[in-house]
């Protein structure tokens, strides 16, 4: 192959005419101090016995006029903090979570109007009666709670069971506005079930002091006391619960 007089050699140094154009300040004051401190530093670093680099040439080539940076760039605290949502909650800087009093303000739970209708939360009624029947194995869910001797077990499922998309019917209360009421349960907070009725509205019925007929099947329910439902779904999940005497309102 023929050599090309006029190939570029890629590791050659730089041009005066563009090291002037890289935008480095080259009038930056140094301390006469730091000018002896950094080559001696530099020699006393590379070790000339297992390296063959020489201390003056990197210094020249790789340190001298150049600006390196030694410490972290200061943040500026005082900018504003970045905003969550329409609400203009600050966001601080390290924080993963927001509180529950910034999701109140940001509406997060909230059920929109024109989503509270009866016909939208068929579908999750739906899901949830085939979620209901594989938790208690495809089997008949009333046989297995009156058979006294898988009537605990089952009641160890219900009672851990997630009740989104089921059918509840207010059957006692302290309160005697609220008897009467059913619907299908949109949300479960721990004081409460949000439940839409077939009427299209959205009623909020608390746990304590009531007794609600939950529909298992077509052909089944069973009573269930809100005052041993006082917790979030999540946290029924995953708690271990002990037999405790019931006082019926």
């Amino acid at each position: 192959m023929s050599s090309n007089a006029n190939t570029i050699d890629l590791y050659a140094q730089l041009p005066k005419n563009v090291k002037s154009k890289s935008g480095a300040p080259t009038d930056v004051p140094m301390d006469p101090a730091t000018g002896k401190f950094t080559p001696a530093f530099i020699e006393r670093v590379i070790d000339t016995e297992k390296s063959d680099v020489n201390a003056n040439v990197a210094y020249s080539d790789r340190v001298k006029g150049r600006m390196l940076l030694l410490t972290n760039p200061f943040k500026d605290k005082t900018s504003k903090l970045d905003k969550i949502g329409d609400a203009g909650i600050g966001k601080k800087s390290g924080r993963k979570k927001i509180t529950a009093k910034e999701k109140r303000q940001l509406k997060i739970y909230d059920i929109p109007k024109e989503a509270r209708r009866y016909e939208l939360f068929l579908p999750l009624h739906r899901l949830w009666t085939k979620y209901i029947s594989s938790l208690f194995g495809d089997r008949d869910i009333a046989s297995q709670l009156a058979d006294a001797k898988q009537q605990q077990q089952a009641l160890g499922r219900l009672i851990k069971a997630d009740l989104h998309g089921a059918k509840l019917s207010v059957e006692r209360s302290k309160c005697p506005n609220f008897v009467g009421i059913s619907g299908i349960v949109a949300q479960e907070t721990k004081n409460a079930f949000k439940l839409i009725t077939p009427d299209d509205r959205l009623v909020v019925v608390p746990k304590t002091r009531c007794v609600f007929a939950l529909e298992l099947s077509s052909d089944s329910q069973c009573l269930i006391y809100g005052d041993q439902f006082m917790y979030r779904a999540s946290e029924r999940a995953a708690k271990k619960f002990k037999p405790k005497p019931t006082v019926d309102l």
